[in-house]
């Protein structure tokens, strides 16, 4: 209902400052004034929109664990969409006094204003939540080490609002439990049904081990079901190294996602493409007199085509031709064979100072990775990114035999990466996989920005190969 008010409010005064005429100065004027059937059909349509969309992103489930900023990120694309929608039913009801400065300003004080009302509220809660108020009543099931560091974690937190009951368990280390003050033995596992029934029990949090407890776990969650009460376990069974876990309903099936990045990757990588797409089009544009002038000096220095096309292997393995401009003789991929002998990279990469197959031309435009430039148009197209491991070509990726190394293939390749930008074809092999792990594990649009930034020095400086 809040989220209503502030839509309703926001709108009718950003159509006061961008259309007085609409609204009736005198108070006569506004009782005798009449509302169209075809208003109130679509401001009912707005409303309906807006709570659905809302409710699609979350903002109406118990956010009691939630964070913050996520909340606020999915306020700014429920407003968003919704001013989105509103400006099509605009459209189609011809409602011109609802021009560009009506939707601009309705979307930013909208969005402000249901930020600052959320974020009130939540704060309101939270002073309720630590003065002892508003307080839900948790039981954890379960007293090994596990149990204990999610009860510190869940308990450290007052502005959660959670009051310890006490651990159901078989066995109780009271030594392990002196880190929580309140800790105690409510009973044994066979015990919960008659604790359940007898105490108030707002959640339940089961943290036994899943393989040599599957049964009892799923008996307490049956009961808790039954009861109605909240029944949360946590999702970490697997100990992944570099890798996390999140869960979700897929068509009402619990779903245990494991994955690299960030929680909210898909997200950003939503916002990446964007970029990718928006920044490679611009720079196609800017540098269209450079790429004329380098194809021509490519084709009066040398026989052959101005492009050089080679299958790379790129996100997820899958294939697809990268463009380079040519920078060696027509017949080089023939040559290589006869030249193996003579590569000075360590790992599966080929490379030799003063290749044969470089043309003159060629040897200026690796130096200063103008060669790379038309791979803006795989950008284009999807098969790769401004930034991200670099494409391998098949040969190397065939001598890749340690499978830790292949996980550079799970982040669409790049123009650029961090490997690039931190000593570059003097770095070691297998410390080229490890920045690039590195760069997935660590990636953020912050990230890529940094090293876009760092990217242009060393290209000026022409320290290519």
């Amino acid at each position: 209902m809040l989220d209503i008010l502030v839509m309703a409010v926001t709108f009718f005064t950003s159509l006061y400052l961008h259309a007085p005429e609409e609204y009736p100065s005198e108070l006569l004027d506004f009782l005798s004034l009449k509302i169209k059937l075809i208003n109130i059909i679509a401001f009912f349509m707005l409303g309906i929109a807006w709570n659905r969309l809302f409710a699609f992103f979350g903002l109406y489930e118990v956010r009691r664990l939630g964070n913050r900023f996520r909340e606020w990120w999915d306020i700014f694309k429920a407003v968003s969409i919704s001013v989105m929608f509103f400006a099509a039913i605009s459209f189609l009801t011809s409602r011109r006094n609802v021009g560009n400065e009506v939707l601009l300003t309705f979307w930013a004080s909208c969005l402000v204003l249901t930020i600052v009302a959320r974020t009130a509220v939540r704060e309101y809660l939270v002073y309720l939540r630590t003065h002892g108020r508003n307080l839900r009543k948790v039981v954890f099931v379960g007293s090994g080490p596990r149990a204990l560091d999610v009860a510190q974690k869940v308990m450290s937190r007052s502005e959660l609002g959670y009051q310890l009951l006490g651990f159901v368990d078989d066995y109780f280390d009271t030594v392990q439990g002196k880190a929580l003050p309140t800790a105690k033995r409510l009973c044994g596992l066979d015990e919960f049904p008659r604790l359940i029934d007898e105490q108030v029990v707002d959640e339940v949090f089961i943290c036994l081990p899943i393989k040599s407890y599957y049964e009892k776990i799923r008996k307490i969650a049956h009961i808790c079901q039954e009861l109605g009460i909240v029944c949360r376990v946590p999702s970490d069974w697997f100990e992944l190294t570099t890798g996390k876990s999140s869960a979700f309903s897929l068509n009402g099936i619990p779903m245990l996602t494991m994955y690299s990045g960030s929680e909210n990757q898909l997200e950003q990588l939503w916002i990446k493409r964007t970029m990718d797409i928006i920044l490679s089009t611009l720079a196609l544009i800017l540098f269209a007199p450079l790429l004329t002038f380098i194809a021509f000096l490519i084709k009066v220095s040398s026989n052959g085509p101005v492009f050089f096309t080679q299958e790379r292997v790129g996100f997820n393995r899958r294939l697809f031709k990268m463009i380079k401009f040519r920078t060696m003789v027509e017949n080089a991929e023939t040559l290589l064979a006869d030249l193996e002998h003579m590569n000075q990279a360590d790992g599966p990469a080929f490379k030799i100072e003063n290749d044969p197959r470089i043309t003159r031309i060629g040897k200026w435009l690796r130096k200063t990775s103008l060669d790379e430039l038309p791979q803006l148009f795989n950008v284009l197209q999807g098969e790769m990114s401004l930034v991200g491991p670099r494409p391998l070509p098949l040969r190397d990726v065939m001598g890749i035999d340690e499978r830790w190394q292949k996980r550079r293939f799970s982040m669409r390749p790049g123009l650029t990466c961090l490997w690039q930008v931190n000593g570059r074809h003097k770095v070691r092999f297998q410390e080229w996989m490890k920045l690039d792990l590195e760069y997935i594990d660590r990636w953020s649009l912050g990230l890529d920005l940094k090293i876009m930034l760092k990217t242009f020095p060393i290209m000026l400086k022409a320290t290519g190969q």
